[in-house]
């Protein structure tokens, strides 16, 4: 069709070569990166800077120490990342990673960045007692962490030096003191636990014979019941008639035998009064039983409480550790809970970079028409060479207009 084949001239996605460098064109954003009171303008002037060039280091490092100066270092961390791969000399950059890291629990990855950062900033108070921390848990946590080779040598070259800082020795002594009364604690609690588990497999076992005696009691009493059957068939079977029928047909009497029902009906009572008692000892074993699983459902639980108790034991060395975000310009600033409190509207006026606001709306157009939607595309083509006519996409929107049939 017509559409398709002009939404072939011009490939989505394609955007001509920048009228200017994308230097001079990112500079007016960067300003309001570093200059804007509002949170959510620096983040639109951000996202307006990116979309010129998004490989500009300067554009995600002023966007990173704005959100740190502005206590939101889980924003900072995506520029940070994008900085380690552009420009991996970017101490900052790693120290922000690597505290991101720590207060999401991932040490080992939190340690290998927090290293690089130290090794590129190792005057930075903050990067240095998360250093100290992260170096206390390589060297004392008792799972034997393992770190990538690059970070264990690069840690290897720098200890020295990072002994004689008093800031990273602090914060090491304060996760060896932590890891030591850990150690401690759980050696209390292993006794404790053993001595909780043998009780409790005492109580396990006892109730387990309960259920033994429970089920033989039962099975005599069923077998007794069964007896008790076939004595009260037998009585009636060889006394309940006194004619009889021969293989002739010829009806025989046999009067009954008075000694031999006096001895059925004795042993049908002696089993009656005996599966009476044993009746009354399963009732008596229940109540002991219950007694032994209310003993066992403590015991349990007890033992349950220790074990917790060891998962909180581990918990608080995790709790030992206190992360700061990285300095700007000597200044820390703690992490916020939340976003701060917006300081009005967000209309401050960014300002517009002609080139990509024609690209955006000109790879809008070439949308509609590859969706036969050309009413759409024209009109938005045409807003394009009004308003963008000088820049390249301008150029290129005002060809695709021209190539464009009327729509019936």
């Amino acid at each position: 069709m017509v559409l398709a084949g002009v939404a072939r001239m011009a490939p989505a996605g394609s955007q001509a070569e920048p009228a200017t460098k994308p230097a001079d064109r990112v500079a007016p954003f960067l300003k309001v990166i570093r200059e804007a009171e509002d949170y959510r303008t620096v983040m639109r002037a951000y996202a307006r800077a990116t979309a010129i060039d998004r490989n500009d280091v300067r554009i995600h490092k002023t966007y990173m120490r704005r959100m740190l100066r502005l206590g939101l270092p889980q924003i900072a961390y995506y520029p940070a990342l994008t900085l380690t791969k552009l420009d991996p000399n970017e101490g900052m950059a790693w120290g922000v990673v690597g505290y991101m890291h720590g207060r999401r629990e991932e040490l080992t990855e939190a340690f290998t960045a927090t290293i690089w950062a130290v090794e590129k900033l190792p005057d930075d108070a903050s990067i240095l007692h998360n250093a100290g921390q992260l170096v206390a848990w390589y060297d004392t946590d008792p799972s034997l962490p393992r770190v990538p080779d690059s970070a264990r040598r690069a840690l290897a070259g720098m200890r020295g030096r990072l002994a004689q800082s008093s800031t990273f020795a602090h914060a090491y002594r304060s996760i060896v003191e932590a890891y030591k009364q850990q150690a401690e604690a759980a050696a209390d609690l292993e006794k404790r636990l053993a001595a909780a588990e043998i009780e409790a497999n005492a109580v396990r076992r006892l109730a387990q014979e309960v259920d033994n005696q429970l089920r033989d009691l039962n099975d005599e009493i069923d077998y007794r019941n069964r007896l008790i059957d076939d004595l009260g068939r037998e009585l009636r079977y060889y006394y309940g008639y006194g004619y009889y029928r021969d293989y002739n047909g010829t009806y025989l009497y046999y009067p009954p035998r008075r000694y031999d029902r006096r001895e059925l009906l004795g042993r049908i009572r002696d089993e009656e009064r005996a599966v009476e008692a044993l009746k009354l000892k399963v009732r008596q074993v229940r109540r002991e039983g219950r007694a032994v699983l209310g003993e066992l459902a403590a015991k349990q639980t007890a033992l349950d409480r220790i074990r917790e108790e060891f998962g909180r034991q581990a918990a608080r060395v995790e709790r030992q550790f206190r992360w700061d975000p990285p300095a700007v310009d000597g200044v820390v600033t703690a992490e916020l809970d939340g976003f701060p409190p917006a300081t009005g509207p967000a209309s401050v006026e960014l300002p517009e970079d002609p080139e990509s606001e024609a690209a955006q709306r000109l790879d809008l157009a070439r949308l509609y028409v590859r969706h036969e939607m050309g009413e759409k595309a024209v009109e938005i083509l045409k807003e394009v060479v009004a308003r963008y006519g000088a820049t390249e996409a301008g150029r290129q929107a005002r060809l695709l207009l021209g190539a464009l049939k009327p729509v019936d």
